[in-house]
């Protein structure tokens, strides 16, 4: 009898146990972690729940993430799906799981898209566009910004718990940055951060916005078997290497003054040699600066044409240009060289041609090529007429067949070599460089599309840079390891 009263006594306690009673004691809620950390680009992490009885979980009402399941009975896996998140301080959210009157809180975090390794110490880069800049804080109860007296520029947007928000005006300035210290204190009056804030004078710094693709040779045409001289088409792709929208208003590109190579001189020299400090160039094509027009999404190319043609309708062995981003185009009074318009394109702004006639890239490949971000109060007519845009000296040479040595005077109009996104040299493969256009730092090879100058075959080759793993443009600034040379157009595969 005894043994049959224990057994009864031994089910009611379960019974108990599996209801989760009012009493706290009754029932306990056990989580396999409190804590559940969220990737920023999203995805699904799991918990376990472990109680005796029925179990409910209670969000915070956000909408950034889901739960399933929301309720179960026993022990059971729990899976949060979160959506890639556009904040860039990390977000948080609290999940509460309930059995009768016991509880367990787990926290879920997900991180920002800005992760500063010490966030009570940053620099903070802004381009010369100026705008909205939130800055991921350290932890903190509250606090308040300093912005020193003499940086108008700069002010305060938005103060949140995580992060604040600087907006600085758009910059319009020579050439140089500005800088300024702005402090975070605690309500307390302590130190929180310290944000150095600097404001770029460009909008596209060097290396972001790259030469993807240089097409010069021009295609054959089959019932002549040569080039259209006059009306060739050639092409530079240009390619946002960022995670970020650009503005390439004021990108300018540039030919190089110096040639790459010469079969009948040798032995070049410029006294005084300022490659190292600046580009020589010859002709300057500029997209134009409207502010906010011209922008380019995160790996996103840009077409810039010789002339925004349909070339395919006279040569089935060629491509349609008439789609282009931009077109450079000479206006000229000599009927027997006009240029071709597409009113539909937009132009390039010309600067600075070294024809007065049409202009077209040198298919010998005897030149380098550049971009550069060129300071937003810069004219053309103040870039032409200024003396401080304007390397002088004297070259000299030697004529190879006879071993002779000559001079001349030179003045070449430059930019700086601070002001170069991208440089790339062109030249033969048997040939090579026989003096560097450029600075070894801006272009420490080249690239081509012919064996030699005479090849035949160059005809529909392209010069195509490389890309990385990740999709990422190859750039080491030294295109005989960054570009594919003599391969098929791009617009041709």
């Amino acid at each position: 009898m005894n043994r049959l009263k224990n057994v009864w006594l031994l089910l009611v306690l379960l019974v108990g146990f599996a209801a989760c009673s009012d009493d706290q004691n009754d029932a306990q809620v056990v989580l396999s972690t409190q804590e559940v950390d969220l990737a920023v680009d999203g995805g699904t992490a799991t918990f376990t729940v472990q109680t005796l009885g029925d179990w409910t979980i209670e969000t915070d009402g956000q909408t950034w993430y889901t739960v399933s399941p929301m309720q179960g009975s026993g022990a059971a896996e729990v899976t949060v799906t979160a959506e890639a998140s556009t904040e860039v301080a990390s977000r948080s959210a609290n999940l509460i799981v309930r059995c009768g009157s016991s509880s367990a809180t787990l926290v879920l975090t997900q991180i920002g898209t800005s992760n500063p390794a010490d966030p009570s110490n940053q620099e903070i880069s802004i381009r010369a566009k100026g705008g909205d800049k939130e800055i991921v804080l350290p932890s903190n109860d509250g606090y308040s910004v300093v912005i020193p007296s003499d940086a108008s520029w700069l002010t305060v947007k938005e103060e949140k718990t995580g992060s604040v928000v600087l907006t600085a005006a758009a910059y319009d300035s020579a050439s140089e940055n500005r800088t300024a210290e702005v402090t975070v204190n605690n309500t307390d009056g302590s130190r929180l951060a310290t944000l150095t804030v600097t404001q770029s004078w460009r909008n596209v710094e060097p290396g972001e916005l790259l030469i993807q693709e240089i097409f010069l040779t021009s295609n054959l045409i089959a019932e002549t078997g040569k080039t259209d001289s006059r009306n060739m088409e050639q092409y530079f792709i240009l390619t946002n290497n960022t995670d970020e929208e650009l503005e390439i208003g004021g990108v300018a590109i540039c030919e190089s003054a110096i040639t790459s190579q010469s079969s009948k001189q040798s032995n070049f020299a410029w006294d005084p040699d300022r490659r190292d400090d600046v580009a020589a160039i010859q002709s300057m094509y500029v997209i134009p600066k409207d502010q906010g027009k011209h922008t380019l999404a995160a790996h996103e190319s840009v077409l810039i044409v010789n002339n925004a043609q349909n070339y395919k309708e006279s040569n089935t062995s060629s491509f349609d240009l008439s789609g282009a981003d931009f077109e450079w185009f000479n206006e000229t009074t000599n009927t027997s060289f006009m240029d071709v318009d597409n009113p539909d394109v937009p132009n390039l702004d010309v600067w600075i041609s070294n024809t007065i006639t049409i202009y077209v890239l040198n298919v010998q490949m005897n030149y380098g090529y550049l971009i550069a971000s060129l300071p937003s109060n810069l004219t053309a007519t103040d870039f032409v007429d200024a003396s401080d845009y304007v390397w002088s000296g004297t070259r000299s040479w030697t004529v190879t067949s006879s071993g002779r040595d000559f001079s001349t005077p030179f003045n070449y109009q430059y930019v700086p070599n601070d002001w170069v996104l991208d440089a790339v040299v062109v030249a033969t493969q048997e040939s090579g460089v026989d003096s560097n256009p450029f600075s070894l730092s801006l272009d420490a090879g080249f690239t081509y599309c012919a064996t030699s100058s005479s090849d035949e075959t160059r005809y529909g080759k392209s010069m195509i840079r490389k890309k990385n793993d990740d999709g990422t443009l190859v750039d080491s600034n030294n295109s005989t390891n960054d570009f594919e040379p003599a391969v098929t157009a791009s617009l041709a595969q």
